[in-house]
């Protein structure tokens, strides 16, 4: 009995079969999106967005790409974009207490903040004068820009004496430190009080008050003493003659009245 023939596999047929499915997965392949942030689809094509600090003059077309131009001087775009114009930058109006504290570029945003002593209030939409803590308060350190004043009480051993939204409680001034003796102790408003000299049991304008009523205690016995010694020596001289002629006229008087009574 003669052997089978061997079939041949149909080769030519399978490559032809493969061929024609590779040109029908091209026909319908579908374009993929486009997905790039810096793209866009139009007209089934990818086109270019344009950079920051640009703003696009005309999109693009079947046969051009996008045309961009950049922003002016007072304008910005701080991403890729299709806008057609840039976006103006903050006024940061000095009237209202407003600063710039990042001044903006062609591709960055001015940035406004409230100045020194002032703080952004969402209420009003401004900025609004810090809150100033009262004496025995102080303010708490580091002060955050752009927010209100955050007090707290002054702790023994410090005090603050004066309103004020940016000050914090002081140290007690330490006498011995100096060389002096403490004379009057601290509070939360106040400061220590040094002396350099021991405290006197007197009240110190004492002498001040005893002084004049001495000095004038010292004129007036002066002209006693002189008013007594010239009071003497004319006593000495003229008493005589003062004392013969007070007689004499009391002599007259009394003989006058004598006349009377007998008429």
């Amino acid at each position: 009995m003669a052997p089978r023939a061997r079939r041949r596999r149909p080769l030519p047929a399978l490559l032809t079969i493969c061929a024609l499915l590779g040109r029908l997965q091209v026909t319908f392949q579908i374009t993929p999106p486009c997905t790039h942030e810096r793209h866009y689809e139009r007209f089934g094509r990818c086109c270019h967005k344009c950079e920051p600090g640009k703003y696009m003059s005309s999109k693009c077309t079947t046969t051009s790409e996008s045309v961009c131009l950049p922003c002016g001087p007072d304008e910005y775009l701080d991403t890729w974009n299709e806008e057609d114009k840039c976006l103006l930058h903050k006024v940061c109006d000095s009237g209202k207490a407003l600063v710039a504290v990042e001044p903006g570029n062609r591709t960055a945003p001015r940035r406004c903040a409230c100045t020194a002593g002032y703080h952004w209030s969402a209420d009003c939409d401004c900025c609004r004068r810090n809150a100033e803590c009262a004496p025995g308060f102080g303010a708490q350190h580091p002060v955050q820009l752009n927010k209100d004043t955050v007090c707290e009480p002054c702790l023994v051993g410090s005090f603050s004496d004066a309103f004020s939204s940016t000050e914090k409680c002081k140290l007690w001034t330490n006498c011995s430190v100096l060389g002096e003796t403490e004379v009057r102790h601290g509070t939360d408003k106040s400061d220590v009080v040094c002396s350099s000299s021991l405290p006197s049991t007197k009240p110190p304008n004492e002498s001040k008050i005893y002084l004049p009523g001495l000095i004038i205690l010292l004129l007036f016995i002066s002209v006693a003493l002189v008013a007594a010694v010239i009071f003497g020596v004319y006593y000495r001289k003229k008493g005589k003659a003062v004392t013969a002629n007070l007689w004499h006229w009391v002599n007259e008087a009394c003989g006058r009245l004598s006349g009377n009574k007998e008429m």
